[in-house]
């Protein structure tokens, strides 16, 4: 056996032409190179024509060897990019690393030079090429072996970026400025590529950056206008002696019908030095397309200039993003419940810093100003949030900020015991932007550190990177190369682009309940796409606005829209875990929880800080009743920001669901005792008490929140336990306080129509439900498969008298939600109202066994017509 093993390898070391890996068969070798050898194998299992590329490992090659190849691989498989050779698979295989990538039909570019190419032909292959690897740069990815052979073209006549294989994570802190030697930076792996194709400084001995990448690009650009390498010749010297020493001679003196701007931008990729170049390839394709389509670039050579500024788009109306309250389901009437909207959990030893950005203070009345600052916030708070995976650092989000205007330090120690806060101060100077930052210890509000900024307002770049780099320099928080490049991507080379973008973000994230706002922002990242169709997060961004336009007004066309638009967003390769997030969150709302798993699944890939892809996938588990991944998934959240709130409130509201209500009060109490002035926190623990049965410290609790701040889950919650102690008339009016402040939630209209009912105005009532049931259809129209709403329309149709409709939904209910305590319970009052006492009864047995609360079925007046039944009062002593 060990002799067969023995000549099998042997014989793979040559050629694996003939043989069969797992369900791969090896047909023919299609080359080699430095990095390994490709070879056309058929999947079996597929019934498809790939390419399998056998990765090269020095001799002896240890696991970490492997293992860095295999990291490589499945690094390189994220890219999805339409010029882009998709990769479909990497595995081990006999200690050797093999990637399965899709074949690609057709030309190599080298081929292709063999006859020479018009700028028309050019234009198309260069923007496709500069597009490719905009995307990759854009996920901190580079290709490190740009050169003709690795440029497929298709019969149809587009570009295939090949050879993804040796792609590896970018080496430098800000994309640009490190030039550590490759000795001292071993966790990136042996640096690969052609060294007739690579950077001067790589050929020195530094690591690839985004840089590189951009030099090699332009280096195939030249030798295609030119007809030959610009650094072959009639010279002894070696090519990649002349890469180092030598300038390449001016394109138009090679070829005198290229243009001078196509020129200078090829130019400016072929830098020497790597300051000179574009930063990464977002910038060239930027140029590149202006080029296309007849305009000039924007960037020019070094002491050429710059662009002019940009002015901000003014808007006269400012408005915010109305609250969606969220509810514990199955309680007659309900008790609403804020998952968002509990306080920090104290300080932590091993995370000494909880940073609260306020409120950006803005210079003048300037709305657009204001949006714009609100935006950089957005950003900035989002890509802080992602050094949490690395650092002892939790960020609270802007939006959670503006929401409980929280515009003092101790404020935002009191709501969300954060320990340090950022105060931004922005004043626009002509063309430019100044930024005062400064940050403060939250309880004494001491100044810790600060720094003044000033930037041109043509790059919104500048200011948000100083500002995230000053944030994290005053922090003290040392970042890894590949942190600092996401923490430097933009998702748009175009300046303009990213300003309407920020602009968007802060109508978005704006909380003054306004419709406007929505309009405001639609209307500023369209502009951001109409610059640049290839904004990824833009699209991401405009998707999310969309379907917060439905959920203002119902209109299910703006769930198609949305739909639309957070497909492109993914489409684009560019959005990172954005463009998942907004598919996941429509997915969710329209009750497709498969494919929204797996969508917050592959957020949660590119960005595992990501608090909305844990809680959207949280939620996507409890709606299919994958209840113990639903509970790792908020427990992951505790883990990976043990200071962070927000994990533990959604974790209670878990506990909540599944009648675990003391776990779910203690986690409460903790919240409102670390956070005294969240008037959130107090309602929760409310509801909690409710559940077991301790009313009027639930009274006392709900008393304390809408002091602090009145709101309609406060004002519902205490209206339920008056209801609960048969204080109609008091339940009532606690009921048209919440409805005041939202008319459309058909949980509060159920909750007044219940206190009519039981109060003895069957007329108010049946009004109530019947507006109930209205907004529950329309709901139950876009989500058919929301169990908890099917019980709901179930319920009011009983109350209403139309049993065969009532009998109808609850099935659907019953059987959507697969033994769901909460959907048994509701069965139980639906059959009730009908006057069907003894599936009642089955139901509440199922109810209590399951974890129901016992002292919910005893204080609801549903069962009142109960409490002489002997099987009823023997259920209530089951706990």
């Amino acid at each position: 056996m060990h002799e067969s093993a023995s000549r099998f390898d042997a014989a793979r070391k040559q050629d694996l032409s003939g043989v069969t890996l797992g369900r791969f068969h090896i047909q023919n070798r299609l080359g080699a190179g430095g990095m390994g050898e490709v070879y056309r194998a058929e999947d079996t299992m597929l019934r498809r024509v790939v390419a399998i590329k056998r990765m090269s490992t020095a001799q002896g090659a240890t696991g970490g060897e492997v293992s860095r190849l295999l990291r490589e691989g499945q690094r390189a498989s994220a890219l999805n990019h339409p010029n882009i050779a998709g990769i479909y698979d990497v595995f081990e295989d006999h200690g050797e690393v093999m990637l399965v990538m899709e074949y690609v039909e057709g030309v190599t570019l080298r081929d292709r030079l063999a006859a020479p190419i018009s700028k028309e032909e050019f234009i198309g292959i260069a923007v496709e090429c500069a597009n490719a690897l905009a995307a990759a740069h854009e996920k901190g990815i580079l290709h490190s072996d740009i050169k003709p052979e690795n440029i497929m073209l298709t019969s149809n006549g587009h570009v295939k970026l090949l050879d993804f294989g040796v792609a590896r994570r970018v080496a430098g802190q800000n994309d640009t400025t490190r030039g550590d030697s490759v000795q001292n930076s071993s966790w990136m792996g042996p640096v690969g590529g052609t060294p007739a194709y690579m950077a001067p400084e790589v050929l020195l001995g530094s690591l690839p950056d985004l840089r590189a990448d951009v030099f090699s690009l332009g280096l195939v650009y030249y030798e295609m206008l030119a007809g030959k390498h610009p650094f072959r010749g009639d010279s002894s010297l070696p090519v990649t002696a002349r890469i180092v020493q030598d300038t390449a001679s001016p394109l138009r003196k090679q070829n005198t019908n290229v243009s001078q701007p196509l020129a200078d931008v090829i130019g400016k990729a072929m830098q020497r030095k790597p300051a000179d170049r574009y930063p990464s390839a977002e910038l060239l394709a930027a140029d590149l397309r202006l080029i296309e389509q007849g305009h000039k670039p924007k960037i020019k050579l070094p002491g050429k200039g710059h662009a002019a500024a940009i002015t901000l788009v003014s808007l006269s109306v400012v408005a915010a993003l109305a609250l969606v309250f969220l509810l514990v389901p199955a309680m007659r009437p309900r008790i609403f419940d804020l998952r968002n909207g509990a306080g920090a959990l104290g300080t932590n030893p091993a995370t000494p810093h909880t940073l609260a950005f306020l409120p950006v203070s803005v210079a003048g009345d300037d709305p657009a100003l204001k949006a714009f600052a609100d935006g950089l916030a957005a950003s900035v708070t989002s890509k802080l949030s992602q050094l949490s995976d690395n650092h002892t650092l939790d960020v609270v989000s802007s939006s959670q900020i503006r929401d409980k205007k929280i515009t003092k330090p101790q404020e935002a120690y009191q709501q969300f015991g954060a320990d340090t806060v950022l105060q931004l101060d922005l004043q626009k100077s002509g063309d430019l932007l100044r930024a005062s930052f400064t940050l403060l210890e939250s309880k004494s509000a001491r100044t810790l550190t600060g720094d003044t900024i000033t930037a041109p307002l043509s790059n919104p770049f500048d200011l948000q990177d100083q500002v995230a780099g000053g944030v994290v320099r005053a922090l003290k928080i040392q970042l890894r190369p590949d942190e600092q490049v996401a923490i430097n991507m933009h998702g748009t080379a175009v300046p303009a682009a990213y300003q309407y973008y920020l602009q968007g973000l802060g109508y978005l994230h704006d909380s003054s309940a306004k419709p406007e706002l929505i309009e405001n922002a639609l209307t500023m990242l369209s502009q951001a796409l109409k610059i640049d169709p290839n904004f990824g997060p833009a699209q991401a961004a405009r998707g999310v606005t969309l379907w917060a336009k439905y959920q203002a007004t119902k209109d299910k066309k703006w769930i198609v829209t949305a739909q639309s638009a957070c497909d492109q967003a993914v489409a684009l390769a560019n959005s990172g875990a954005a463009g998942h997030i907004c598919l996941g969150l429509l997915q969710n709302g329209t009750g497709k929880y498969e494919a929204a798993a797996t969508e917050f699944q592959r957020a949660l890939q590119l960005e595992p800080t990501s608090d909305d892809a844990s809680i959207g996938l949280a939620r996507a588990y409890t709606s299919l009743n994958r209840l113990d991944e639903a509970e790792e998934t908020y427990q992951r959240v505790i883990k990976l920001r043990p200071n962070y709130y927000r994990g533990y409130a959604w974790l209670a509201y878990f506990y909540i669901q599944q009648a675990q209500y003391e776990k779910a009060a203690q986690i409460y109490q903790k919240l409102a005792t670390l956070a005294p002035e969240n008037p959130e926190s107090f309602y929760n623990l409310g509801a909690s008490y409710l559940f077991l049965g301790k009313d009027q410290e639930a009274i006392g609790e709900f008393e304390k929140s809408i002091k602090i701040r009145p709101s309609p889950a406060a004002y519902s919650n205490l209206g339920t336990a008056y209801f609960r102690a048969r204080r109609y008339a008091e339940a009532a009016r606690n009921y048209r306080e919440a409805i005041n402040s939202d008319e459309r939630d058909h949980d509060l209209w159920n909750n007044l129509g219940n206190a009519y009912y039981y109060g003895g105005d069957r007329e108010q009532a049946k009004a109530a439900f019947q507006k109930a049931l209205s907004l529950a259809n329309e709901q139950l129209q876009i989500n058919p498969r929301d169990a908890s709403l099917q019980g709901d329309v179930a319920s009011l149709y009983a109350m209403l008298g139309q049993r065969k409709e009532s009998l109808e939904h609850l099935d659907r209910s019953l059987q959507i939600g697969r033994g769901d305590k909460d959907l048994w319970y509701n069965a139980a009052v639906v059959y009730n109202d009908l006057g069907e006492t003894p599936m009642a009864l089955e139901f509440l047995q199922k109810a209590i066994t399951a974890g129901y609360s016992t002292s919910t079925v005893a204080k609801t007046a549903t069962f009142d017509n109960l409490l002489g039944n002997p099987r009823f009062q023997e259920l209530l002593k089951a706990q």
